[in-house]
């Protein structure tokens, strides 16, 4: 590979890495929101997620489905992630890092906090990096 062309693939992987870390941002902000539109368009049509409590989530219309039911039990939703590696492979990414939530429910109980390491697969679209596929293994944390 010349110098040219390596200086390319770096400045090209830059490139999505950063499209990447946006991706994720872009999510963290559509969930405080609670705008389940916003999160969709960041999910491939056959997403598949894997949560640790629950059954797989299948396909955008099912994340859909779960956020209706998820948002409305929180005033407040904070998640934070910290990336720990992204790599990428062509048209794949996948990253992982250490996912966190607090979740204040509109009960008045007392807020959930939420913590556990999470892997994501992307793929790209046409228009850009979608989640593809992710699992976590959140737990349930000793509030402070």
């Amino acid at each position: 590979m010349t110098e040219i062309s390596s200086e390319l693939k770096q400045s090209g992987e830059e490139a999505d890495r950063k499209a990447i870390l946006a991706l994720v941002d872009r999510w963290r902000s559509a969930t405080r929101a609670k705008n389940i539109q916003a999160i969709l368009e960041l999910v491939a049509d056959d997403v598949v997620f894997l949560p640790s409590s629950v059954p797989p989530i299948k396909g955008r219309e099912e994340v859909g489905k779960m956020y209706q039911t998820f948002f409305p039990r929180y005033r407040e939703i904070e998640h934070e992630a910290i990336i720990e590696e992204v790599r990428i492979a062509g048209d794949w990414a996948l990253l992982w890092g250490v996912d966190e939530l607090r979740l204040t429910p509109e009960s008045g109980a007392p807020e959930i906090h939420l913590k556990g390491k999470g892997l994501s697969i992307l793929k790209r679209q046409s228009d850009g990096w979608r989640f593809w596929r992710g699992i976590n293994n959140m737990t349930p944390q000793p509030t402070e």
